[in-house]
């Protein structure tokens, strides 16, 4: 479904810019070179001792996961004509927050102080879903003049959601169709506020027949999950 038409200008984060900088051992969806049976460093070999499954299997694609952020629903509540310019970038938030989870669930935003409406002024944003706080920082244009009908701004997030049924997603696009492997991740939250790019401490794991195990990293960024392989 479409999107919500902007009446004013928005520009998501600026990582955007920076799609495919990653370092040489992050295997994100997509990627052909991690992709098993590709032509790349090998998966770190483990004692059969170690090739237990993690407890959450993933047998399939996760049924709730849209293809791209444009195919979620807008979320309820949009403010009617003549709202102020605060409530519209809040309800605009959600919609961000939304493309970005992939998943449907309750949001909720707020700019505590409101948003100014001066030419790089910078305003803070909370934006939740399902309870999990999202920081974000919206930022004026530069080129905005007291009195434009439309108002440039950039929003940024501070943290990254992470969705626990969104990284299962990944990990099957990303490793799954493979006779003789299983693909496993460890507990996770439902939902969590992450660092960009930081290690969140969640595991995923490969484990091929004959007990070849591979260890994943999960990571979150403007794209989504990402999986870098733990070395041994």
């Amino acid at each position: 479904m479409r999107r919500i038409p902007r009446l004013f200008l928005g520009v998501t984060a600026a990582a955007l810019l920076i799609a495919g900088c990653g370092s040489e051992d992050e295997a994100a969806p997509g990627d052909p070179a991690d992709k098993p049976g590709a032509a790349s460093s090998p998966a770190p070999a483990r004692s059969t001792a170690d090739a237990d499954p993690l407890p959450v299997r993933i047998t399939g694609p996760q049924q709730g996961v849209a293809a791209s952020g444009s195919d979620m629903e807008d979320p309820p509540g949009r403010p009617g004509r003549g709202a102020d310019f605060t409530s519209q970038v809040e309800y605009a938030l959600q919609g961000d927050l939304l493309s970005d989870a992939r998943v449907e669930g309750r949001t909720t935003a707020v700019c505590p102080d409101g948003v100014t409406r001066k030419a790089n002024a910078s305003s803070a944003c909370i934006v939740t879903y399902e309870g999990v706080e999202i920081p974000y920082t919206v930022t004026i244009g530069e080129s905005y003049e007291e009195g434009d009908v439309l108002t440039p701004y950039r929003a940024e997030p501070k943290k990254r959601l992470l969705l626990a049924k969104r990284v299962h997603d990944a990990f099957w696009e990303q490793f799954g169709g493979s006779a003789g492997m299983t693909l496993s991740c460890a507990d996770m939250p439902v939902a969590e506020a992450v660092d960009e790019g930081a290690p969140t401490g969640h595991l995923c794991r490969t484990v091929r027949d004959g007990g070849r195990v591979a260890d994943y990293e999960v990571t979150v960024d403007s794209y989504g999950p990402r999986f870098g392989r733990v070395q041994d």
